[in-house]
């Protein structure tokens, strides 16, 4: 029995499902998107070209499901950040370093979590809910503005938490500091924005 029928034999339910995801994160931290395939994909885990497709419906649908992991994983590390500390002045800092530490170590991940995917319903409330909830509780404490909602406040914050992760990952140049580590970007952002 050649090594591709024992690996074809040896997957159960479900676990084909995770295979194929791990295989596609391997080859998009290898190669990236353009150069993915689910040829490819299928060789490498060692089933029949055909066997992705009882899991997902094309390319797109396990690219989803790779993101929607991702998000888990994202919401995971901040609600374990925000847990670390009672000090809300200190847990906005450790979220917004979190933050951009997770695309530094994941940027092939991050991309496809943020790669556009038309008719696909957004993810990721859950990670944007945690900021929210300190941020509203930041400003309940006086420890940044009321001048905005706190979730126009939240949105803000995250989104230049997320142009600061995109520029640390495709531009770091020292002229601007970009290179420096993902949790002094981010308190050094925050420092500014708000003097924290």
């Amino acid at each position: 029995m050649g090594a591709k029928q024992v690996a074809r034999t040896s997957y159960h339910h479900g676990a084909l499902r995770q295979a194929l995801i791990d295989g596609a994160r391997e080859i998009l931290a290898e190669r990236g998107h353009d150069q993915f395939s689910l040829n490819e994909l299928a060789r490498r885990v060692g089933v029949s070209t055909s066997a992705p497709y009882r899991h997902f419906a094309n390319r797109d649908d396990l690219l989803a499901a790779v993101a929607d992991q991702g998000y888990a994983t994202l919401h995971k590390s901040l609600e374990h950040t925000a847990s670390d500390t009672a000090d809300v002045r200190e847990r906005l800092i450790r979220l917004a370093g979190a933050y951009v530490r997770f695309a530094h170590d994941h940027p092939d991940l991050y991309a496809t979590m943020f790669r556009a995917r038309p008719g696909a319903e957004p993810k990721g409330y859950e990670s944007f809910e945690v900021l929210l909830r300190t941020v509203d509780e930041a400003q309940q404490s006086a420890i940044i503005p009321t001048t905005v909602s706190a979730e126009l406040m939240s949105r803000s914050i995250w989104a230049t938490l997320h142009g600061l992760a995109l520029l640390n990952l495709r531009q770091p140049h020292e002229r601007f500091g970009l290179n420096e580590p993902p949790e002094a970007l981010a308190t050094d952002t925050l420092s500014a924005l708000f003097g924290l």
